[in-house]
């Protein structure tokens, strides 16, 4: 994963999807499942920090056969 990103610690879904290259339905799914690391402010609105992203990515990945990663969730 890049360690930088434009726009900071805290991602909306909308930038949390961008950066994970996932839709934001995908992780509308996980936050629904608690299955991905979210904090929610006010009723509404999620925000994910990418550090928890990225540690969240490397737990629920695995190596493909052809070398690749893809995600286990």
């Amino acid at each position: 994963m890049n360690t930088t990103t434009p726009y900071g610690d805290w991602l909306t879904i909308t930038q949390a999807g961008r950066y994970l290259n996932v839709s934001v339905a995908f992780l509308r799914k996980r936050v629904r499942t608690r299955s991905v690391p979210f904090a929610r402010i006010g009723s509404k609105s999620l925000r994910f920090r990418r550090i928890d992203l990225d540690n969240w990515m490397e737990v629920n990945s695995s190596v493909c056969p052809s070398g690749g990663l893809f995600a286990t969730s």
